[in-house]
């Protein structure tokens, strides 16, 4: 697994810049791997090699390398938007499963 991941890496080289990215299912077809996996060599990149590497979920989609500042700014405000809707709809859940199961998962999971 470990070539794999400088494959992916590799091939990202084509893609700088988010005017030039490559969708996961493209890429995945290319190093014949489930895309699950893929985004997992992806993440590997970058929080253990520290690769800046971005995803649009915008039209051009597809994950590339970045080139500028604006384009890590975006990357961020997008993984920002994500954790925030995350946060709120783990906290709904935790509130309604409090109503359901009150104590027994109060001191297990607390957000705040």
């Amino acid at each position: 697994m470990e070539n794999t991941v400088w494959k992916v890496l590799k091939i990202l080289q084509s893609h700088k810049g988010k005017g030039k990215p490559i969708t996961a299912q493209a890429l995945a077809r290319k190093l014949r791997l489930p895309e699950r996996q893929l985004r997992r060599l992806i993440s590997e990149l970058v929080t253990k090699e520290k690769i800046l590497i971005a995803s649009r979920v915008r039209k051009p989609y597809g994950f590339y390398l970045i080139t500028e500042l604006d384009e890590l700014k975006e990357c961020l405000a997008q993984y920002y938007s994500r954790l925030k809707k995350l946060k709120e709809r783990a906290e709904s859940l935790y509130k309604a499963g409090l109503k359901k199961f009150a104590k027994d998962i109060q001191d297990e999971f607390k957000f705040g």
